[in-house]
């Protein structure tokens, strides 16, 4: 068995962080969030075996495995502040 990390956004897998730049990862809390517009990326902690493919594995088994997973940590990224888009 093996730990891999799969990351869920907008209903979607990856094997790697998608589509955002570290820089626009949002590392403190803030108490106006709400002022933000923010993407969230959930990374899920899954235990698999040794021989597991994800190019190989359904959308559906790669969603159920993120259902069991060990651990969970949401990702915040800022995408628009003072009506400039990060993306």
């Amino acid at each position: 068995m093996k730990a891999i990390h799969l990351y869920r956004f907008n209903d979607s897998i990856f094997r790697k962080i998608p589509f955002f730049k570290e820089e626009h990862r949002l590392k403190t809390d803030v108490m106006e969030i709400d002022l933000m517009n923010i993407e969230i990326v959930t990374e899920y902690i899954v235990k698999t075996h040794d021989d597991f493919s994800f190019d190989n594995t359904s959308g559906n088994d790669l969603l159920s495995m993120c259902k069991k997973a060990q651990k969970t940590i949401e990702h915040y990224f800022v995408i628009r502040l003072d009506h400039y888009d990060f993306i």
